[in-house]
């Protein structure tokens, strides 16, 4: 998987391609919380345009990085979701936990 951030005032894109999955996921929480914790950003944005497969072990990273955000009254958004992305959080009912937005741009013009 790769993981591209880009930075702007108190916030970040992180751009993913490839897999999320329980091999790529460990990558993907690092960067996220080291965004929160060390860059102190406020709004965090993770672009799935680029993302062919997602699994439960990337779901369960997503909610963790999502309860970061939270306790550091910060905000998550993942954007451009795939299908199988969108259906694994439909099916565990967690629209309303993750904000989701169609793309990255609807997000920084909002």
């Amino acid at each position: 998987m790769g993981i591209k951030v880009e930075r702007m005032d108190e916030g970040a894109v992180i751009k993913l391609s490839g897999r999320l999955d329980m091999n790529t996921s460990p990558d993907l929480r690092k960067t996220a919380l080291a965004l929160y914790t060390r860059r102190n950003c406020r709004s965090l944005i993770i672009d799935f345009a680029n993302v062919s497969h997602i699994d439960t072990a990337g779901l369960a990273t997503l909610l963790e990085i999502q309860l970061t955000a939270r306790e550091r009254c910060a905000h998550l958004t993942l954007s451009a979701l795939n299908e199988n992305a969108r259906y694994l959080i439909e099916v565990n009912r967690l629209t309303g936990l993750l904000g989701i937005v169609d793309s990255a741009r609807e997000k920084l013009t909002a």
